[in-house]
């Protein structure tokens, strides 16, 4: 960080100072105290120089001043009345923004010039104009000008709703036959949106808002002159140099998490796919000894019945060698031709062959 080593106030009075006396005069209608005020607020800025960080930022930081200073001022002047809280005051349910059927309640499709709408502005009592401004121009919330003013956020409401009462009344006094209309406010308005008229009416007109000063800065000698500090061009660099390097570092442990979970999404299916032909297996030498047992009992069952009918041989005596055997060959044919051939087939053979034995005897 390095200080500038010279702020030229009286340049940046010349650039902003119409401006901001634009900007006070919507506040304070007497152009002579407006002016005050914006000088104050310059020489308040010269001796806190050292907190604004950035020169661009001088416009801003010197608007915010002086819109405090003008709101000092009025509740300073108006003391009974910002102070009132004025809790009886309930805010208007039937605004107009909250009912936009009829052309009446959209004041705004026509096409008013600055100095009409400064002066429904003038009109107002101060409370209501600060609150008023605040509200639709510099785009305040009801809480944040609570906290501007000193009141509560009913109260702002309140004040509010009866500003916009008093503005649209003043306006419709002066419309004729000769006031033009606006045609973007007019296609607003049927699309149901002319609620956002008030807002966009009035920042429109005094976006660019400039009175000339009749006076130039005067800055005291028992004022001490401070320089707006600014970051110097060594810092930008090493700034910029550090958010470069945490880009590509987030690309870069981005880049690998996801390839990691890619690896592991293969390695997953790869365990499924070596795995199912093992599942296979198992399911095929379970079916190959649920045929073996079956084979088995069969054999066992033609077994017995060759016992069966060796005992008939053996009863009825008249059975000879050459009619035994006939009847035992088909079975051991029949045995011999089965699909699925195991261990335990061999074994009934030879208990065929021990049979036909025991018939030669």
């Amino acid at each position: 960080m390095r200080q500038n080593h010279h702020t030229d106030w009286k340049q940046i009075y010349n650039e902003y100072s119409p401006k901001l006396l634009g900007i006070c005069r919507r506040y304070i209608q007497d152009i002579q105290t407006a002016e005050d005020i914006v000088q104050d607020s310059f020489m308040m800025a010269i001796q806190n120089s050292h907190q604004l960080r950035e020169e661009k930022a001088v416009h801003a930081w010197l608007k915010k001043i002086v819109v405090n200073n003008a709101l000092q001022y009025l509740r300073k002047s108006h003391k009974e009345i910002f102070v009132s809280s004025e809790s009886s005051e309930i805010p208007d349910t039937y605004s107009d923004m909250s009912y936009p059927s009829s052309e009446e309640k959209h004041i705004f499709i026509y096409d008013f010039t600055k100095e009409e709408l400064l002066s429904s502005i003038d009109r107002l009592p101060s409370h209501h104009r600060s609150v008023f401004n605040l509200y639709f121009i510099e785009n305040c919330s009801h809480a944040e000008i609570s906290g501007l003013l000193g009141i509560s956020v009913n109260t702002s409401k309140s004040h509010l709703s009866r500003a916009k009462k008093a503005i649209q009344s003043f306006l419709m006094s002066s419309v004729n036959a000769n006031t033009p209309k606006n045609k973007l406010a007019q296609l607003l308005v049927v699309f149901g949106l002319g609620g956002l008229l008030w807002a966009q009416t009035f920042r429109s007109k005094f976006a660019d808002f400039r009175i000339s000063p009749s006076k130039s800065l005067e800055i005291p000698d028992n004022i001490k002159m401070n320089s707006i500090i600014v970051p110097s061009s060594s810092g930008q660099i090493l700034k910029k140099k550090i958010i470069i390097s945490g880009t590509v570092l987030l690309i870069i442990i981005a880049s690998v998490f996801l390839l990691k979970t890619h690896n592991n999404h293969s390695f997953n299916n790869h365990d499924n796919v070596t795995y199912k032909p093992d599942v296979v297996s198992e399911k095929e030498n379970l079916n190959s000894e649920n045929n073996v047992s079956q084979q088995s009992e069969t054999g066992l069952i033609v077994s017995d019945e060759a016992n069966e009918k060796e005992t008939k041989s053996q009863k009825n005596i008249t059975g000879t060698k050459e009619n035994t055997e006939p009847q035992q060959s088909p079975k051991t044919i029949q045995k011999d031709s089965a699909k699925h051939r195991s261990k335990k087939v061999i074994i009934v053979k030879k208990i065929i062959q021990r049979d036909t034995v025991f018939v030669e005897r």
